[in-house]
């Protein structure tokens, strides 16, 4: 083998060696932002799990003020209704 070709040789190794660092470093910062990414959606995914728990309880609240409203809608026409009565007996006195 000539010197050359040896010095090719070394050139090219050289090459393959720097280019395996490189690989290396980006693996390494790859890694970082996968492991950055996933702990990224782990909070993303409690907070949606949480803002679906307060939906639920702000719908129970919502029910529940709709069922309330219906019962002070009935209470109101009831008390109107007995108001008509008093109202009508007082004017056939």
């Amino acid at each position: 083998m000539e010197l050359e070709q040896l010095d090719a040789l070394e050139d090219k190794v050289n090459q393959a060696v720097a280019l395996i660092e490189k690989l290396r470093r980006e693996n390494q910062e790859l890694k970082q932002m996968n492991e950055e990414l996933r702990s990224e959606a782990q909070s993303k995914d409690l907070m949606i799990q949480q803002l679906r728990e307060e939906n639920r309880h702000l719908e129970e609240m919502r029910s529940q003020s709709t069922l309330g409203k219906e019962k002070e809608e009935q209470i109101r026409s009831k008390v109107e209704l007995m108001l008509s009565k008093l109202d009508e007996l007082q004017f056939n006195l």
